[in-house]
């Protein structure tokens, strides 16, 4: 299925993300972090999941631990097909938008879980963990999280990886860490994440964790001069790895470009 080639249902959820977004003010959306993942973008990042994994994963535990309005379960649903989707977790703080999940995608297996993720995340008990996440996390930066919030987070995370995250991190940081705790070992993520943390000082710690703990099979970066892209992507990349730790002389391909398709290479 093609990016455009939306489903009824798609469509409808487009329709409720812009008047959500009409409704919301950029600075509280940038409070919040909340930019919503074009479906095209995510069509083409469930595509790229779906070369790497091909028939490794007869079925897709598919989660989303940021869902807004399901853009990536869409995506997951056109690329992977529902009868290999076997379950559906979602994750979403703000209820208004959780509503708006439900009603569109309850039918096709979603569970939405209302709530903040990093609160809920050591109190999930299923009895199968999630081979699949697909996640836009909140891009939420440090000077928005109190000292209290920093403090939680940096304990629960390091209670759950053995990672002592930078105090200067932004929340997509902790989301990542988390919810590759959180999923099935051998399992694959793709997270569509600022591209910030490979020049800063307080990403060596993800960067660390992406090279030594996982391993990472891709990193693309979108070119900021590309106009199909708005304000929330210019300065984002797309990290593709699978939950093992890599083998010997194991090599990244780096990729470059205004779409995951259309790229520079370099490794």
């Amino acid at each position: 299925m093609l990016a455009n080639d939306a489903s009824p249902i798609e469509l409808q959820r487009q329709a409720f993300q812009a008047a959500f977004d009409a409704r919301t003010s950029a600075a509280e959306r940038n409070r919040l972090g909340q930019f919503a993942t074009p479906y095209p973008v995510a069509v083409e990042i469930a595509r790229s999941v779906s070369s790497i994994v091909r028939d490794q994963l007869p079925t897709i535990r598919f989660a989303d631990p940021a869902l807004g309005t399901g853009s990536f379960f869409s995506a997951a649903l056109a690329v992977f097909g529902a009868e290999r989707i076997t379950s559906a977790i979602g994750v979403e703080l703000d209820p208004a938008l959780c509503d708006v999940a439900r009603a569109l995608w309850a039918s096709s297996g979603l569970e939405v879980v209302q709530g903040d993720f990093t609160r809920i995340i050591d109190r999930f008990h299923r009895p199968v963990a999630p081979n699949v996440i697909l996640a836009n996390p909140p891009y939420v930066r440090h000077h928005h999280l109190s000292c209290e919030e920093k403090e939680r987070l940096r304990a629960l995370t390091f209670r759950m990886t053995g990672i002592n995250v930078h105090g200067l991190a932004g929340l997509y940081v902790y989301f990542v860490l988390l919810a590759t705790a959180w999923m099935a070992d051998d399992g694959y993520a793709a997270w569509l994440i600022p591209s910030e943390f490979m020049d800063v000082n307080y990403g060596a710690v993800l960067k660390r964790y992406l090279t030594d703990h996982v391993t990472l099979i891709r990193v693309h970066r979108f070119d900021p001069a590309d106009v199909q892209f708005d304000d929330a992507l210019v300065s984002s990349a797309v990290l593709v790895f699978q939950k093992t730790p890599p083998p010997p002389d194991h090599v990244v391909a780096f990729t470059f470009g205004g779409t995951l398709l259309i790229t520079s290479t370099a490794k």
